[in-house]
């Protein structure tokens, strides 16, 4: 019988590819609407986003926050939706699941490559054409725990580990691609959960929390960003940290791959 699962992962990393096409096209309009609000205002405009230069932070940067969440999305959809098309066209479970941990790590390569790239590209023309507006990186002052908790869990989920592109390409790309991938992986347990159990999958969401929490730490501290307080290490190797990060990932797709041969698809 013919493998099916490559297949699927150039199908899943296409179609996903074409929802991440459409949202990164909304945060291109969003950050043109940006630089002209800048150009055309003299308002300070103060949010994570903005210094207080009033400068507009790049394309790469303001696509890095917000593919955590799309890419959390998009993982709870593979699950619900997509799992439940595959089957019924006669795809096995498992060819669905090799596929999608594919065509997704593709794409997760995929997105910073071209944000960079894209970024690049409108920061050469806001320098050549000399327009007046200053491109400035994230504020590293977000990664700054409060010391609670709930909040840093929170400042976890939204403000994922950051590294300046402007220090090293290579390194702000991988730690882009190993953010949004833990957050499909985390939108996958939990719509695999709640396909699987209904109400009661209400626990994947903690799960999926404290995968994204787990990362945060370990990522974080190699990059020497601020940690909670009561985390007493204070340096990690970078290689340790993403071999610890993709050792908890596997655990979690171990438990996804379990979840989905159980699941009911109707038909």
């Amino acid at each position: 019988m013919p493998r099916i699962y490559p297949k699927v992962a150039k199908d899943m990393f296409l179609v996903q590819g074409s929802w991440a096409f459409g949202f990164m096209e909304v945060m291109l309009i969003i950050q043109f609407v940006k630089i002209m609000s800048s150009i055309l205002s003299d308002v300070k405009i103060v949010s994570s986003l903005f210094k207080e230069s009033g400068g507009v932070n790049t394309y790469f940067d303001s696509l890095f926050i917000a593919s955590n969440i799309f890419m959390l999305v998009i993982g709870i959809i593979s699950a619900v939706s997509v799992l439940s098309h595959y089957v019924s066209n006669g795809v096995t479970r498992k060819d669905y699941f090799k596929g999608t941990l594919i065509g997704t790590l593709g794409l997760a390569i995929t997105i910073p490559v071209a944000g960079a790239i894209i970024s690049a590209v409108i920061t050469f023309i806001v320098n050549l054409l000399n327009i007046p507006v200053n491109m400035n990186p994230l504020d590293g002052s977000m990664n700054e725990t409060e010391g609670h908790l709930i909040a840093d869990l929170i400042l976890s989920i939204i403000f994922t580990p950051y590294e300046d592109p402007s220090s090293s390409w290579l390194l702000a790309i991988f730690i882009f691609a190993i953010n949004i991938f833990t957050y499909y992986v985390a939108g996958w347990l939990i719509g695999a959960a709640f396909s699987r159990f209904g109400i009661f999958g209400i626990v994947s969401i903690v799960l999926a929390f404290v995968l994204i929490y787990i990362e945060d730490i370990l990522i974080s501290i190699s990059l020497g960003l601020p940690v909670p307080s009561f985390i007493t290490i204070t340096e990690l190797p970078l290689a340790f940290s993403v071999i610890g990060t993709f050792v908890l990932i596997a655990i979690y797709c171990w438990l996804i791959r379990l979840m989905t041969k159980k699941i009911i698809v109707k038909y």
